[in-house]
């Protein structure tokens, strides 16, 4: 076995939690990407499915995907494990319910080759499910609703390591990219970058969203 000494200009994050009937659909639309070279870094938080097991065939032929699992400990901690193993030069997710289309990471390293002083940029999705869904608790009131297409969408969130190691990750708490974003204002040159190359399943049962939204108003 040779050892790669080629380092990854993007180091994608997906972190799973009993995701076995998306987890796969996620990680093929990264591996049918125009743009190749990334690592993928897949975080198992805790999960009692058994998904991973397809996932050893994946790791066998493709040296870029590395695995770790641990104890549940939720999404902003188990993003901030991938980060710690991330060797990118860039940093990106994908949720373990979602995907990309074929040009979504080109598109990005295409924006940071022009403009150059960029630091982290977010974006748009394209959404799939019902308009009612598409409401969650506003990170500034969460007794409040606001619209998907004003939230900061924390998975697509594409930037330069130095941003999330500076910055140190994510905080463990409700609308943690936009508390992100927030925070990496006030040092990083942050953009939106107008371009729906995320699809995101709001359909999905198990949607962080849709359990963080139904948690928030049984509290209200």
């Amino acid at each position: 076995m040779q050892i790669n000494l080629k380092k990854p200009e993007i180091s994608i994050i997906i972190t799973v939690y009993n995701r076995k009937r998306t987890f796969y659909r996620a990680l093929d639309s990264i591996l049918n990407q125009s743009y190749r070279n990334f690592e993928i870094i897949v975080v198992d938080d805790g999960s009692t499915d058994n998904f991973h097991n397809k996932l050893l065939s994946y790791i066998k032929y493709d040296y870029r995907i590395k695995f770790i699992t641990h104890s549940n400990r939720k999404t902003p901690l188990s993003l901030n494990t991938g980060i710690i193993l991330a060797d990118g030069k860039y940093i990106t997710f994908l949720d373990s319910d979602d995907e990309y289309e074929i040009n979504h990471l080109t598109e990005r390293i295409k924006y940071f080759k022009k403009y150059r002083n960029a630091d982290l940029i977010h974006s748009p999705a394209n959404i799939i499910g019902k308009e009612k869904d598409m409401f969650v608790p506003d990170a500034r009131n969460t007794k409040k609703l606001i619209h998907l297409k004003d939230c900061v969408l924390g998975a697509t969130l594409f930037g330069k390591r130095e941003v999330f190691f500076k910055l140190k990750g994510f905080k463990n708490k409700y609308s943690y990219d936009s508390d992100f974003v927030k925070r990496a204002e006030k040092v990083f040159t942050v953009s939106r970058l107008e371009s729906k190359t995320y699809i995101y399943y709001r359909n999905s049962k198990d949607s962080i969203l849709t359990n963080l939204k139904m948690t928030i108003h049984e509290k209200h």
